[in-house]
């Protein structure tokens, strides 16, 4: 399933929402807003959030090349599909005000049927850490439930044409050589996964027994490299709607071993280079 989010830095939060935003302009309608030379991040008082790496002189790159940042509370039906649990922005709430270098960040709220999560965020010289845990299923005692957060990389070349000629398919071509990712397994194994060839990013030959770390580098992005992590008792999964290139887009998936990690102090970190 994909999750459809963005930024909402030109929308004022609605007088419901339980998080304060800040007061800067661009940052209207969010509670975190994170910016240096090579990214941004923020996350709204509706609970969703996004990151933006910047173009050669600090600018944000088109909106359509945002990655989409979701935390959910997801319900494993017995078919095996999930089901999104909508967070109800009202609940959210944190001890800590509204900023631009969040600290050890916990903030709380609740989704439809009752059940209640926490999500962290602390930045570190560029360096973020997301995480987060269910705290209570409330009425959600019928199906298993679970946290997560999917990263939802955008397709790196949207704009350009799909029936090309030998000159403009050989030119594409030449733009998208130094593409990259990098990925390594849980089980320490590395290697370069192909970003232009079609592949099913669900597939064991690409997720393996679960994936710790991975860096993305698409020639849309201006030479920046994207890297994911995580940490101890957590791990990631890959996945793309349709068979394709990579680079048509695809949902990176974060989950932590609740057993192993009750207290939800596993991470996703990401930094871009």
């Amino acid at each position: 399933m994909w999750v459809v989010i963005g930024f909402c830095g030109l929308a004022l939060p609605s007088a419901s929402a339980g998080l304060p935003s800040l007061a800067e302009k661009k940052w209207l309608g969010h509670f975190i807003g994170v910016q240096n030379r090579k990214f941004s991040y923020g996350f709204t008082v509706y609970g969703k959030s996004a990151i933006k790496v910047a173009g050669l002189k600090g600018e944000p790159l088109p909106a359509k090349l945002a990655i989409q940042v979701d935390f959910l509370v997801e319900e494993i039906l017995p078919n095996g599909k999930t089901y999104i649990r909508q967070i109800l922005p009202e609940t959210l709430g944190c001890t800590q005000p509204a900023g631009n270098h969040p600290k050890n960040v916990v903030i709380r709220g609740k989704v439809k049927g009752d059940a209640s999560f926490e999500v962290s965020v602390h930045e570190d010289r560029g360096l973020i850490s997301l995480g987060g845990r269910l705290v209570d299923k409330g009425t959600l005692v019928k199906n298993p439930v679970r946290f997560s957060i999917r990263m939802k990389f955008p397709s790196a070349y949207s704009s350009t044409k799909r029936d090309l000629d030998k000159q403009q398919k050989a030119a594409f071509e030449q733009k998208i050589r130094q593409d990259r990712m990098a990925i390594t397994w849980t089980d320490g194994k590395r290697f370069k996964q192909a970003t232009d060839q079609v592949v099913d990013a669900r597939s064991k030959d690409v997720n393996g027994p679960g994936i710790s770390a991975l860096q993305v580098e698409f020639s849309s992005f201006l030479g920046k490299k994207i890297g994911c992590v995580a940490s101890a008792n957590s791990v990631i999964t890959l996945s793309n709607r349709h068979a394709g290139p990579l680079h048509d887009g695809f949902v990176l998936t974060w989950v932590s071993d609740s057993a192993n990690d009750p207290e939800g102090l596993a991470r996703l970190s990401f930094e871009v280079k």
